[in-house]
Parts: structure tokens; sequence; C-alpha cells
């Protein structure tokens, strides 16, 4: 791995990190100061702020025709999610679970695996299943919007209103993002490349980890402010903005053709953590504790070391 391949990926990474931060924390200050429920914040506003990094990278490796890294990062950044981003947060706090969210979003949520799943058991992503999900992506945001009002509201006092210094901070952070994704996506193709691995392997796991960043300091945030319904809401908006509107967009643009791990192993894994959170809520009354996190957080280092396992064998 030469130098520049470090400088790409370090650089990138940075301004991922940096930029999905300045995203978060502008629709986080948008939607308090405007009245927003924070489990409509959480799932919606937060979920596509924390997908920007993954939609940016999926989007340019797909015109790329690097199929390997977009599909690669919407899965393996679905499995981080769950597995490292809730594990992480409930070992810090109890997540405890919104009505809402158990009843609505956490179905919608398997729902949108399931759909994806289907779509790529013929190992490919064409034109055809992306306009599928993004048709799924739109029905499901105006079901969304159409139920706000029936979300909990926040009680805590809202932020002042400052929309011309939210939208500049949200157009700066855009930048950072789309500029951060083609120097990580271009550093993760060539370190695939020096170390002979598969490019769904480097893009389910090194790819994905850094397009998840912005989803992880969000809940470490959240947790410790015990703001349960950002650090769950923010998972699940995240994973259906991912396979709806990313893996859509991705397959819209070119035809993508995924090696068989993915259907295979990656999208059952991915399912499996999607129904996963809804068991834990449903056995333990809606809360997720520690117990529950150490469970999720061995599975994602189990699959760490499947995917390191088998890219070197």
């Amino acid at each position: 791995m030469g130098p520049v391949t470090v400088i790409y990926l370090a650089l990138g990474f940075v301004l991922l990190w940096k930029g999905g931060d300045l995203l978060v924390d502008g629709a986080d200050a948008f939607a308090r100061s405007h009245g927003v429920p924070p489990t409509f914040a959480g799932v919606f506003i937060l979920g596509f702020g924390t997908s920007m990094p993954e939609l940016a990278v999926s989007a340019l490796a797909a015109l790329d025709g690097e199929a390997g890294i977009a599909v690669g990062n919407v899965v393996g950044s679905n499995i981080a999610n769950v597995a490292l981003v809730l594990g992480t947060a409930a070992l810090l706090c109890v997540v405890h679970v919104n009505r809402f969210l158990l009843k609505v979003e956490i179905p919608v949520g398997i729902v949108a695996s399931v759909l994806a799943f289907v779509l790529v058991l013929d190992g490919t992503v064409d034109r055809t299943d992306g306009l599928i999900l993004l048709t799924a992506f739109a029905l499901y945001m105006a079901f969304a919007l159409g139920t706000v009002r029936h979300r909990d509201i926040d009680d805590g006092d809202p932020p002042p209103k400052r929309p011309w210094f939210d939208l500049g901070k949200a157009a700066l952070a855009l930048a950072a993002v789309l500029g951060g994704a083609e120097l990580f996506k271009t550093g993760a193709i060539t370190l695939a490349e020096d170390l002979g691995v598969s490019k769904v392997v480097i893009g389910s796991t090194l790819v994905a980890l850094a397009t998840s960043l912005p989803e992880l300091a969000t809940a470490i945030a959240a947790a410790r402010a015990h703001k349960a319904d950002l650090v769950l809401g923010n998972v699940i908006g995240s994973n259906i903005f991912n396979l709806l509107l990313v893996l859509g967009t991705a397959g819209v643009l070119v035809d993508q053709v995924v090696e068989d791990s993915v259907p295979n192993v990656m999208m059952p894994l991915m399912l499996g953590l999607a129904i996963l959170p809804l068991i834990i809520a449903v056995v333990a009354k809606r809360r997720i504790g520690r117990l529950a996190g150490i469970l999720l957080l061995a599975i994602y280092f189990g699959f760490i070391t499947w995917s390191t396992v088998t890219a070197l064998g």
C-alpha cells in the first residue's frame, strides 16, 4: 500500500466523518428549532444526514462500475449500523424503544431488508430493481410525512431558528462528504487491488465502517445524553435510506453485478440483524440493554473476522 493510497484513505476518512458530523448537527438543530418530533428527526432527518456518506460513495462507485464497492458499502453499512452502532449505544445506556419505532419503523426496516434481499438473489441490481427500491422509498417518505403529528413531541426548549446558518453548514458539510467519498472510494479500490482481495470485502468492511462513522458518533452522543429515540431511530432510518435510496440510486445509475457472497452470506446476516432488535425489544419489554449490546458487538466482530479470513484465503 503506497503513501498516496494512505493519504487518500486518511483524508477521505476525515472528510466523511466531519462532513457527516456537520450534517447531523445541522439537521438536529433545524429539527428541534422547528418543533419536529424526536422520533421523526432520528429516523428521517438524522437518518438521511448520516446516510449521505453511503449515498455519495455508492453513487460514485456505481458510476465507475465498481459494483463490489457500491453494493458492499450498503450491506456492510447496515450490518455495522445495527451490530456496531446500536451495540455500542446499548453498552453505554439502556435504549428504550419508542412505540412508533416498535410498531412502524422497525417493521418497515425489515420489509425493506426483505425487498432488497429478494432483488439481489439473482446476483444483480439492475435499473428495474433500482426503480422498485426508489418507488418504495418515495412511498415510505409520503407515509412518514403524513404521520409526523402522531409522533411524540420533544418537551425541551428549542434552539433559536437560524435557517441561513443551518443551510450554509449543510452546504459545506455536503461538499466535505462528496469530496471525502471520492477520495476514500479511490483509496479503497487501490487498496483492494494492491492486496488482491475482493472489492465486496473492502466495501462491506473498511468502506462501510468509514461511512458509518456519522451514525456511530451520533449514537454515542445520543446515548450519553439518554436520547434513546435518536439512537435507535437513527440506526433504523439510516438502514432504510441505505436500502431504498442508496441501493436504488446505484442500481438506476448502472447495472450492478454482485459476488455470490452478497446474497449467500451478507444479505442474510443483514436481514437477521434487521429482525433482531424487534425480537429483543419484544422480549425485554421495549428495552435494548447491555447484554443485547454485547451480543450485537460479538456479531459484528464475528462478521469482520469472517471477512478478514475470506479475504486472506
